[in-house]
C-alpha cells in the first residue's frame, strides 16, 4: 500500500472551494481522465457511493467509491474497494483556501507488492499533484466577482 499527500493553496474563499468540490457535473474538469456515473447522492452527504472509472498503465479500472464521513467546508472522507481511503481537508486561509488531499492506495491486481508499489506510487502522486493544480485553475478562475 502506498500512502499520497499534497497541498494546495487556491485564491478562492473555502465555501467556494467546497461547493466546486461537492459538484458532481465538473468532476471530470479536474479528474482529467476519470469517469463518474451512478450517484446516489451528493458529494458531501455521509453514504453517498458512487462509480469512477479510469485507466492506470494500462488497464482499466471500474470502482465504486462511498463518501464515509463529512464534516462541511472542511472534511470529506472517500473509500473504495481497491483499497484506497481518500481523506480531502480544506482550510481557511484569509481569503484562500489550503487543501490538502492525502490517504493510502493499493492498485488491484496480482502483480508481487514491491513491483506493484514500484510502478504505482509515482504515478499517484503525480495524478494527485495534476488533480489539485487543475482544481486550483478552475476554482480560481470561477470566483464571482463583486458587483
Amino acid at each position: 500500500m502506498i500512502h499520497f499527500h499534497e497541498k494546495i493553496r487556491i485564491d478562492a474563499p473555502v465555501e467556494h472551494v467546497w461547493k466546486f468540490v461537492c459538484d458532481t457535473s465538473r468532476l471530470h474538469d479536474w479528474m482529467m481522465g476519470e469517469q463518474f456515473s451512478e450517484f446516489s447522492g451528493p458529494l458531501d452527504q455521509a453514504g453517498t457511493t458512487f462509480v469512477t472509472t479510469s485507466r492506470m498503465l494500462g488497464f482499466e479500472m471500474k470502482d465504486t467509491l462511498r463518501v464515509v464521513e463529512v464534516e462541511p467546508l472542511r472534511f470529506i472522507h472517500l473509500r473504495s474497494d481497491y483499497p484506497m481511503d481518500a481523506f480531502y481537508r480544506f482550510e481557511r486561509e484569509g481569503e484562500a483556501t489550503g487543501m490538502i488531499v492525502e490517504g493510502d492506495y493499493d492498485m488491484p491486481g496480482h502483480i508481487p507488492g514491491f513491483i506493484k508499489n514500484l510502478m504505482t506510487k509515482s504515478w499517484v502522486e503525480r495524478q494527485m499533484r495534476h488533480q489539485l493544480e487543475n482544481l486550483k485553475g478552475l476554482a480560481e478562475v470561477t470566483v464571482p466577482v463583486p458587483a
